[in-house]
């Protein structure tokens, strides 16, 4: 990620170059985006070196949140640095219309940063097909699912650079066929939707990992399944499961056993119910299954629920 954020660095610097001298509205807005994955990238650092930290007495689950929070941030700065910007800039364009110049110069610029943005796009990519095809997902499902929100924002971050970088370089090179400015102005406001649509995308991601997300239904029901199947289990009225950090899941949930079954048959039968669930499901760092007599109430924002 340090290569990665020194890149972008560098992609920046030349896009604000390309973007003084052409005075292309495009580019700037592309500079903007370029800006934003900066900021963005220094959050993901941030958030990737504190979820490394172990559990402790304060967050006896583990940090692993704190980067669903870092994602949050980046997603946050392609919102205002990115579509923020594209929206002031195309309305300034709008009202103060100028031609660009220096054409050679943006072109230079684009190509190299196209390449750049490309060869990111598919590193970044290469893991998330291989993470689809372990879940039979489609990448798109997985990108608006995923439970690696910094992994998610590198993704969409370069894709969005890649499209932008191909917008600017069409509505430059209208502008410089035409002599007019308006399809480089109309290149920099979709170059602000594209950001506009990128950060909802991460934004809604990252809003669901810290709210608590769960599993889907039919996987709870396949973990209860797992769970009901072991020797001296009765049923398992309620089971849920929670993302506590990347890939890292927490499962809790009632099991009613037979009542033959003394206490140190049940702890075997519980520690037995958590490695059959962590063969099933790697991701499960956590397991707590409580003995209960009888189906109870799960408390819901203080409200006693019943399943």
């Amino acid at each position: 990620m340090w290569a990665g954020l020194g890149v972008t660095v560098a992609e920046t610097v030349a896009l604000a170059v390309a973007a003084s001298a052409t005075g292309s509205t495009a580019l700037l807005t592309q500079t903007a985006t370029s800006l934003a994955d900066v900021a963005g990238s220094v959050f993901l650092l941030i958030g990737v070196f504190s979820s490394r930290r172990v559990a402790d007495q304060r967050h006896p689950l583990g940090y692993g949140r704190e980067r669903f929070f870092w994602s949050l941030l980046a997603a946050v700065g392609v919102f205002v640095g990115g579509f923020g910007v594209a929206l002031a800039e195309t309305v300034h364009a709008w009202s103060d219309p100028r031609t660009p110049g220096s054409f050679l110069v943006g072109y230079t610029v684009l190509a190299v940063v196209l390449v750049l943005d490309g060869v990111g796009l598919s590193a970044g990519l290469r893991p998330l097909l291989r993470r689809a095809a372990d879940r039979e997902l489609s990448v798109l499902d997985l990108l608006w699912r995923g439970t690696d929100p910094a992994a998610t924002t590198v993704v969409l971050t370069n894709a969005a650079g890649v499209i932008g970088g191909v917008l600017a370089a069409g509505g430059l090179a209208a502008s410089h066929l035409t002599g007019s400015p308006v399809a480089d102005t109309v290149a920099g406001a979709l170059i602000g939707l594209v950001l506009l649509a990128t950060s909802i995308v991460l934004l809604h991601t990252n809003r669901e990992l810290l709210t608590g997300r769960g599993l889907p239904l039919a996987e709870i029901t396949r973990m209860r399944d797992v769970v009901r199947q072991q020797a001296g289990v009765e049923a398992v009225p309620d089971l849920f499961a929670v993302f506590v950090g990347p890939a890292t899941l927490m499962v809790a949930g009632d099991v009613i056993f037979e009542d033959a079954l003394d206490v140190p048959a049940v702890e075997s039968a519980i520690l037995t119910a958590a490695a059959a669930l962590r063969q099933g499901w790697p991701a499960i760092a956590y397991v707590y299954l409580n003995p209960v007599a009888a189906p109870r109430a799960r408390r819901r924002g203080g409200i006693a629920a019943a399943r």
